[in-house]
């Protein structure tokens, strides 16, 4: 076979041409184990660079927590009003792996310019920054429905919780590794330049991973009748599928915690405990190292307590990190927090696709996900924007942190109300058949 032609690997890496994959071998199932593996380790770099220092850059660039929190409000509000239509173009246009590679390469090269702006211009650089974070929300809405859908069918449901450990691991590992040599760079270049190295690098990373998901090999699905119907007949009977609302509300309430936690973290660090971007960096840096020991732990725990349960913990335990982060005196103080709320986020993420499996229909995976996306980014819009608010006082900024915890909490019970419903469910077949 020949070789393929640069402009035709270009055009498979950014998703423009691709052909459609037969049914995986045994022998592929493990690779695309390994490359998923593969993929989130590089793209660590990115999540430990880019992704985790962006809103302590247009912090230190003086935005106000309104601007700051749009860095998350901003790309959940697109996402919310887009996702359902970006899910029925892909349903209806196939080629699944197409839309994944390509939203993936396009959402990564707006970091891109956002490192190579400030070269180009000196002003009004913290709304510019943020604009193209809330315009690359379009290609991210597409590559989360994408990867999602993609990933039930790249390894067995069996194999998920221990692949989704082993992700977690290697993002916690390789974002730590290179957070903590991020905090480096702050101290020794100058600003903004010490960001602008900072993100080209987590870039690079990024586009070394998108590498290891171009070699996946993924069935495509036949498009669904469903991608033909209206958008609104699609909520309700999304929700009619057993244990579907329940879960999508539980993990809402979670996200609304994690969406008011992130804008206020880095401006009660930086505003209120007065740390530099050296401390800041290594309470990021000990999180992200927790996420690897939260990671493996589940891995470990999953099999005994089952998914519900184990997400329900993992929620309660997140409860605990703006919680204790809100009566911290001094920066020391949080880096013990940082640990706890970093092996619980770990917690949270390994748990969280296996259980979303649970609750959606193989045959038409896409729009559940699309539908539960949307209710998700309602949640993450609704939190920062509270965030943004509240975070323009120290008062506002303490009591912000309390009220995460206690959505965190919630979310955790409503869980556990899954769980048991899930449970009579199950059971519920083989008590008839027992009584009869």
């Amino acid at each position: 076979m020949a070789a393929a032609s640069p402009l035709a690997k270009l055009l498979q890496f950014t998703g423009v041409s691709r052909p459609d994959d037969p049914a995986p071998t045994p022998a592929q199932v493990e690779s695309n184990a390994r490359n998923l593996v593969l993929e989130i380790t590089w793209f660590g770099v990115f999540v430990g660079t880019a992704m985790n220092l962006m809103p302590l850059y247009v912090v230190r660039l003086g935005a106000p927590p309104l601007l700051v929190s749009a860095i998350t409000f901003g790309p959940a509000l697109v996402s919310m009003f887009w996702q359902l239509p970006a899910t029925r173009l892909m349903a209806r246009t196939g080629h699944r792996m197409r839309w994944v590679i390509g939203t993936l390469f396009w959402h990564r090269f707006f970091y891109l310019l956002i490192a190579l702006i400030p070269f180009f211009i000196d002003r009004a650089l913290a709304p510019l920054s943020v604009i193209l974070i809330i315009i690359q929300a379009f290609p991210l809405a597409m590559a989360n429905t994408a990867f999602l859908s993609m990933m039930a069918d790249a390894v067995p449901p069996t194999r998920v919780p221990g692949v989704m450990g082993l992700r977690l691991a290697g993002l916690g590992l390789t974002s730590t590794i290179t957070t903590l040599l991020a905090g480096r760079v702050l101290q020794w270049v100058t600003f903004p330049l010490n960001y602008q190295i900072i993100f080209l690098g987590g870039w690079l990373a990024s586009m070394v991973g998108l590498s290891f998901v171009t070699q996946l090999v993924v069935p495509e699905h036949p498009a669904p009748a469903r991608a033909r119907g209206s958008l609104l007949s699609l909520l309700p009977e999304t929700f009619r599928y057993p244990g579907f609302a329940l879960f999508t509300a539980a993990v809402a309430t979670l996200h609304m915690a994690i969406g008011i936690t992130g804008p206020l973290l880095p401006i009660y660090y930086a505003r209120i405990l007065g740390a530099t971007d050296g401390q800041i960096s290594i309470v990021v840096t000990t999180a992200s190292g927790m996420m690897v020991v939260g990671s493996l732990l589940m891995r470990r725990i999953v099999p005994i307590i089952g998914n519900e349960r184990a997400l329900a913990l993992a929620a309660s335990g997140y409860a605990l990190y703006p919680l204790l982060v809100s009566f911290s005196p001094t920066i020391w103080w949080v880096v013990p927090c940082a640990a706890l709320g970093g092996a619980f986020t770990a917690s949270i993420f390994v748990t969280l696709f296996a259980n979303l499996l649970d609750v959606t229909p193989a045959d038409d995976r896409a729009t559940y996900i699309g539908v539960y996306t949307i209710f998700v980014n309602a949640a993450l819009v609704a939190g920062p924007l509270l965030a943004g608010f509240l975070g323009r006082t120290p008062a506002g900024l303490l009591f912000g942190l309390r009220l995460a915890a206690a959505f965190a909490l919630a979310a955790a019970v409503i869980m556990l109300v899954h769980w048991r419903k899930q449970t009579q469910r199950r059971l519920a077949p083989e008590l008839s058949l027992s009584a009869s």
